[in-house]
């Protein structure tokens, strides 16, 4: 298990090691959170395998739609069946982790233990899970910038519906009205999984249900605490290694839309010039996560941020 390894002045950074390869939860409660995440984590990698492989119907579909007859139309409804399906269980599973995620950081920012540093070593087990969670998160939304056919596939199947509606047996419907809406809404974001984790936090500050001061503490801390990993070198795994950046990454991407003056403000608690520089010179080259911190934050392209930040990630 990881330890606190030293606390130094007031203007240097919380130095703590938190082992994210081999922590385990250590109180009763700690136990049930922990378990509950694994049940939903252990999914992932076969999920991630999974979408990997994914191909969509397009020249069916293309056909369907510049020869419309009943043949053509059959053979794009009798393909797209399976991938809507497919696409259904990835919408099951974002609900799953918008509920793994508020969770684990309702436990990490309101702990019984006060001091953040102190909650993140007692917590370390449950850390480790939410940095398995996004850097879930994070590859799946790169790989669903890949695949536009997916987005193709549901068009068609929501149309092929609302003609035939009639002459459909309700067991032909991969899903109902109001979820295929939901679906639409959700997958039409370039990157879904990082949304959803991005307004399950925000809800968290607009409801008060983790006090503000405990939410941009603990996921600041937690952004300087993967800095200082990856900086100083703590894990020898390479995959160990890009999973701390990614959560890194995304932390501060969910940082960014929750705190009022953003991650990059000359004020930020996070240390984002040092966190920038190693994301762009981290080896091998991670350009889909230097993309993350420009499209997907709320305050990257804003006149405030500083141009001399900007240009580390040109």
């Amino acid at each position: 298990m990881g330890i606190l390894l030293s606390i130094f002045k007031k203007e240097s950074p919380l130095k703590i090691f938190l082992d994210l390869e081999n922590a385990e939860p250590q109180t009763e409660k700690e136990i049930i959170i922990y378990k509950e995440a694994s049940e939903v984590l252990n999914k992932a990698s076969e999920l991630l395998d999974e979408f990997k492989e994914y191909v969509g119907c397009g020249e069916l579909i293309r056909k369907a739609i510049s020869e419309p007859n009943e043949d053509n139309e059959l053979a794009a409804w009798e393909a797209v069946i399976p991938l809507v399906e497919q696409q259904y269980y990835y919408y099951q599973f974002y609900e799953q982790i918008r509920i793994l995620s508020e969770t684990l950081l309702r436990e990490i920012c309101t702990g019984e233990t006060k001091e953040t540093s102190n909650r993140l070593v007692s917590l370390q087990a449950l850390v480790k899970h939410f940095v398995h969670l996004l850097d879930f998160v994070v590859r799946f939304d790169h790989i669903k910038m890949d695949k536009p056919e997916m987005q193709n596939d549901f068009s068609y199947y929501r149309r092929y519906v609302s003609r035939k509606r009639s002459e459909l047996d309700i067991n032909d419907l991969v899903v109902e009205d109001q979820v295929c809406d939901a679906m639409s809404l959700t997958f039409a974001y370039p990157a879904p999984m990082l949304k959803g984790v991005i307004d399950t936090v925000v809800n968290f500050k607009i409801k008060n249900i983790v006090p503000e001061k405990n939410l941009i503490s603990g996921l600041s801390s937690m952004v300087n605490v993967f800095y200082y990993l990856l900086e100083n070198r703590k894990f020898e795994s390479e995959e160990t290694n890009l999973f701390c950046l990614r959560a890194m990454v995304g932390t501060i991407v969910i940082f960014d839309h929750v705190d009022e003056k953003g991650a990059f403000d000359k004020k930020s608690p996070i240390q984002i010039k040092n966190c920038l520089t190693l994301l762009v010179n981290f080896d091998p080259k991670q350009q889909s996560l230097i993309n993350t911190i420009k499209f997907s934050t709320k305050h990257w392209r804003d006149e405030k941020t500083k141009q001399s930040l900007k240009s580390i990630l040109d």
